[in-house]
């Protein structure tokens, strides 16, 4: 934009803005009668059957309590990890379009193993923490086709990054930042799940959560060394 483009914007402004600052307190008050008297998202379904070793509870039990949180919180990371396979194969479709174009490449990962065969590895990974997952929950109990509360929140919160990537007019390195932002939420899930697995007492999913954990945690390690790279060694090309 040129000096008179902005002058003429900025008087634009001058002339345009309020007199006076605009209260928005009756707004404010709306929305949090919104708030106070709206209903949840959603519920958790009750268990289709008790969980392995598990005895006789109330729903108001703190032992029922933390378990219908923590099946709640699996039907969330069912939910990303199922978004998460379909970011990568999304990813997978527009690198090949942007390498088939002659335009770009990553470099091989640090064993030596191609950036297309590194992104199907990852999408074939997160399919099976999303089978993990809904294999959890059964054991427990659950049905993991439910629709917990927090499944139906982050399928709203995710599908703006999938739009992203699916998205054919963003770049590669655009595509990349989006994944790199579900990878930092799946970490920090999978760190919270093992927590709540632990509390909720079934210590025995404990040790398959941290393992998935070290895979996102190398996913993420990847994602952002591909992004790096692209904004130093790729600026000004299609992939950026």
């Amino acid at each position: 934009m040129n000096a008179d483009g902005l002058a003429s914007m900025l008087q634009a402004v001058e002339e345009l803005s309020p007199m006076t600052t605009v209260s928005t307190l009756l707004m404010d008050i709306e929305r949090q009668r919104y708030i106070t008297d709206s209903e949840s998202v959603g519920s958790i379904p009750p268990p289709l059957s008790a969980p392995h070793g598990s005895g006789e509870e109330t729903d108001a039990t703190p032992a029922a309590v933390s378990m219908g949180l923590l099946l709640d919180k699996l039907g969330e990371r069912i939910a990303f990890e199922r978004t998460g396979a379909r970011l990568y194969g999304a990813l997978i479709t527009k690198y090949l379009a942007l390498v088939n174009a002659g335009e770009t490449a990553l470099p091989p990962n640090s064993n030596g193993e191609p950036a297309i065969d590194t992104l199907r590895r990852i999408r074939a990974q997160e399919l099976q923490h999303f089978q993990m997952l809904s294999k959890c929950v059964e054991e427990l109990g659950g049905d993991p086709t439910a629709q917990t509360p927090c499944a139906d929140v982050t399928g709203t919160a995710s599908s703006g990054l999938l739009q992203v990537v699916t998205d054919p007019r963003t770049t590669l390195a655009q595509s990349l930042n989006a994944v790199l932002t579900a990878e930092l939420t799946d970490n920090a899930g999978w760190e919270l799940l093992g927590e709540l697995a632990e509390f909720a007492g079934q210590k025995q999913l404990v040790e398959g959560f941290a393992e998935a954990l070290a895979v996102e945690q190398e996913h993420m390690a990847i994602v952002q060394l591909w992004l790096r790279g692209l904004m130093i060694d790729a600026t000004g090309t299609p992939a950026v």
